[in-house]
């Protein structure tokens, strides 16, 4: 965690002497997560936080973002419907080309990575499936803590009005299970960012 920190440290620092390409911004929105599967379904949660977008050199961008994400999922164990809730601090970083629809408004495809490490959890039992899924009423059944790491990549495409409201939409594939090999995280995101 202090090298992932360290490394988002180095990047802001590194672009900031260049203030004029560099743009921040509060941001926030919709996150539709679940696991691969047919054991789990979608659930709804959030994201919130902080993004920073630098013009490399015109239209190509990079962005990133620190957020808190509330994921989860779904499911059904004991023949009882059970969800659960999965909040990570997410950093996603995408590398962008932007297309000038006219002088208000641009859109901009993007790829990337992202880090994901898990904060806390919660299940319809209060048990926290990062430290409560290896013993109690799950133990018989073989199920493991959540793995608190998540990396993967993902892609999406970001609108712009007036260079300061942003829109972006976009899909996430984790690449480290969950807990076992067929439970890899998903998400789809639409987020609003007011820019400055």
């Amino acid at each position: 965690m202090k090298k992932l920190l360290f490394c988002v440290l180095a990047l802001l620092a590194s672009v900031t002497a260049s203030a004029q390409d560099m743009m921040w911004g509060l941001t926030g929105g919709l996150n539709v997560s679940t696991f691969n599967g047919s054991d789990f379904s979608s659930k709804a949660g959030f994201n919130i936080g902080l993004k920073a977008e630098y013009n490399i050199a015109d239209p190509f961008f990079v962005e990133g973002s620190v957020l808190l994400s509330q994921k989860g999922a779904k499911y059904e164990i004991l023949n009882e419907k059970m969800k659960m809730d999965l909040w990570y601090l997410h950093v996603p970083m995408n590398f962008g080309y932007k297309f000038d629809i006219n002088d208000l408004i641009a859109v901009a495809p993007k790829v990337g990575i992202f880090l994901g490490c898990g904060l806390w959890g919660s299940d319809d039992n209060d048990n926290n499936p990062f430290t409560d899924y290896s013993k109690g009423e799950f133990e018989y059944l073989g199920m493991k803590d959540f793995n608190r790491f998540d990396f993967g990549f993902g892609f999406g495409v970001n609108g712009y009005v007036a260079k300061h409201l942003e829109l972006s939409t976009g899909y996430e594939i984790s690449m480290v299970k969950a807990y076992n090999n067929d439970t890899k995280p998903r998400n789809w995101y639409l987020s609003l960012a007011f820019m400055f």
